[in-house]
């Protein structure tokens, strides 16, 4: 597969995939979802076996970095507890540096990573705001982020920082930041310090994020808007897909767009709704251009969010496809395929 015949958006989508297979010793490889179901050809090993990366060609020859899967491996690291954080590092043969940031850890008993995956989800739960010293208000207060998505970056911004400055070099035509899910709330932090760290860079940024949950106050908001990488962000959200509205989208407010006939579950669903605000004091907004797929993959052009997937994610839910909905956020089975249409 020519890797040309992507867009920026469909490389980045396949370098989100690969930062998936960035898994802690303890886990056994196995075959990778569906579809397709590409074997694995070759697995690297981390520093001191502690974790590894599989390298699966179907996905990585997409992202078009300088060398094939078949000789080359991108720098990767996994962190924090259980290294329930993962992120990747590569040289793209257009002159670019991608980083990807890995996605909550999905559930699999099979091997040995329950634990791992319940952790994570527990970082993700770490609602409440905390300050973010990379980006600052004009009046030089710090704005403020979601706790659980900056403590993951920050675990990872050591060594992240050592693999960006050692693919970094006099050709380097810029640095794109992807990831899925999680990683792509970190997405939007990993730029701020970026631009902090490589200033001469700053306007050479891009961001792709996919399925982002939002990640910071009004103040990061208006701070990011402001930013000279903020014109190169883009937000990609499928049909039917909830997590970008967590924990708490405040100008797209899912937990007001759901509403229960019997009552007993209308009161509980608004002492949840209670608390997620409190707990997020009044939740948090979205930065870049939001950018629209339906159930069928196609892209819808000019969509607004509170017109097309708030009023389709709370009618799902409304109506119990919770499956629907689930599958709605995979990269491979729902993302995927919106670059995929015309292979």
């Amino acid at each position: 597969m020519n890797s040309n015949y992507f867009s920026m958006a469909g490389r980045m989508i396949n370098a989100s995939i690969c930062c998936y297979q960035i898994h802690e010793r303890g886990w056994q490889p196995g075959p990778p979802p569906t579809p397709p179901a590409p074997p694995v050809t070759r697995t690297v090993e981390g520093p001191n076996d502690a974790y590894f990366y599989d390298v699966i060609p179907v996905y990585q020859d997409r992202v078009g970095f300088t060398q094939s899967a078949d000789t080359y491996t991108p720098a990767f690291v996994a962190t924090g507890d259980d290294h329930i954080n993962g992120a990747l590092v590569g040289t793209m043969d257009d002159g670019n540096v991608v980083l990807a940031l890995r996605g909550t850890l999905p559930p699999n008993l099979t091997n040995n990573d329950f634990m791992e995956w319940i952790k994570d989800w527990a970082q993700d739960a770490d609602i409440p705001p905390k300050s973010w010293p990379y980006l600052s208000t004009p009046g030089g207060s710090h704005t403020q982020v979601e706790t659980g998505f900056a403590d993951a970056m920050e675990s990872l911004w050591p060594s992240v920082l050592t693999m960006l400055t050692d693919a970094i070099s006099t050709k380097t035509t810029g640095i794109v930041i992807t990831g899925h899910s999680k990683g792509a709330a970190m997405t939007f932090l990993a730029a701020t310090m970026v631009a902090q760290a490589f200033p001469n860079l700053a306007n050479s940024i891009q961001v792709y994020a996919f399925a982002a949950p939002v990640t910071g106050n009004d103040d990061f908001q208006n701070a990011y808007n402001a930013a000279p990488y903020a014109k190169n962000t883009y937000r990609y959200q499928v049909e039917n897909d909830v997590v970008p509205f967590l924990p708490l989208w405040t100008s797209a407010d899912i937990l007001a767009a759901i509403k229960f006939s019997d009552s007993h579950e209308e009161e509980i669903w608004l002492a949840f709704a209670t608390f997620i605000i409190v707990e997020t004091k009044g939740g948090y907004q979205a930065v870049g251009s939001f950018n629209y797929y339906n159930a069928d993959h196609q892209y819808v052009n000019g969509a607004v969010v509170t017109d097309s997937a708030l009023p389709a994610v709370a009618k799902a839910l409304m109506a119990g496809e919770y499956s629907t909905v689930a599958n709605a956020h995979s990269a491979v089975n729902s993302y995927l395929p919106c670059f995929l249409l015309h292979e």
